[in-house]
């Protein structure tokens, strides 16, 4: 390179770095907003005027993403342990339903098991169906109009929770809608058994909509295959 090209490319860059200072002299928060330029800079430590040093707000910045993916970390955690106590909870009721020997048998353990272990204030079991013993649990005929109502309301295979209103209540819990605040309704699909679990709580927050439902529909799942079984006298 010539001493002229030299001589040049030296003003370039002297220009293009004061371009750069007088833009952060106009932009004082422009590093705040591109943390990922800040992490790359080399940085001198110490002020001597009282200010705040580049470096330090860089280990502030870190101490802050520190305890934000500690937080993170804990909810993760924390939805670990929850999925453990479901998972021990559905073992022991999946126990229950298999030793019961008959429909009777089979409601006791399904509602105890629901307001015991799943904090349930109100478990509601309906059938819809032909032919089916109606002993301790409502059998509705497919053209009743009640369950022309549950189906529309409740459609498919995919739990409903959250807060239902008053006439998804009075469908589902009858006389025992009074004071509920949230529901999960669970549909029961084992041909040729039709049905549906509600669970009612007192507890507004207890059922949400936004709350996953691959734990309600195995638990719907299982019922139903102990109910199909139970009907037809089969054997677990």
């Amino acid at each position: 390179m010539s001493r002229q090209s030299s001589e040049k490319a030296a003003n370039n860059t002297a220009v293009d770095e004061q371009q750069v200072l007088d833009y952060l002299r106009d932009n004082p928060d422009l590093l705040r907003r591109h943390h990922d330029v800040l992490r790359q800079m080399d940085i001198p430590h110490g002020t001597g005027d009282g200010a705040v040093s580049l470096i330090e707000y860089q280990v502030n910045m870190l101490r802050d993403e520190a305890r934000e993916l500690s937080s993170r970390l804990e909810d993760l955690l924390e939805i670990a342990r929850d999925n453990d106590r479901l998972a021990e909870q559905l073992h022991r009721f999946t126990l229950e339903l298999l030793a019961a020997d008959d429909l009777e048998a089979v409601l006791v353990a399904l509602r105890d098991g629901l307001r015991q272990d799943f904090r349930a204030d109100v478990v509601q079991v309906l059938l819809v169906g032909e032919g089916l013993p109606g002993s301790g649990v409502p059998v509705l005929a497919s053209d009743e109009t009640q369950a022309e109502q549950l189906e529309a309301h409740f459609p498919g295979n995919t739990p409903v929770v959250g807060k239902l209103d008053q006439e998804r209540l009075a469908l589902v819990f009858a006389d025992q809608a009074d004071g509920l605040e949230s529901a999960a309704v669970i549909p029961l699909d084992e041909s040729p058994l039709r049905g549906f679990i509600a669970i009612g709580s007192r507890d507004p927050d207890r059922y949400q909509d936004d709350q996953g439902t691959v734990f309600l529909s195995q638990l719907g799942a299982l019922v139903a295959r102990v109910l199909r079984r139970t009907l037809n006298g089969e054997s677990p």
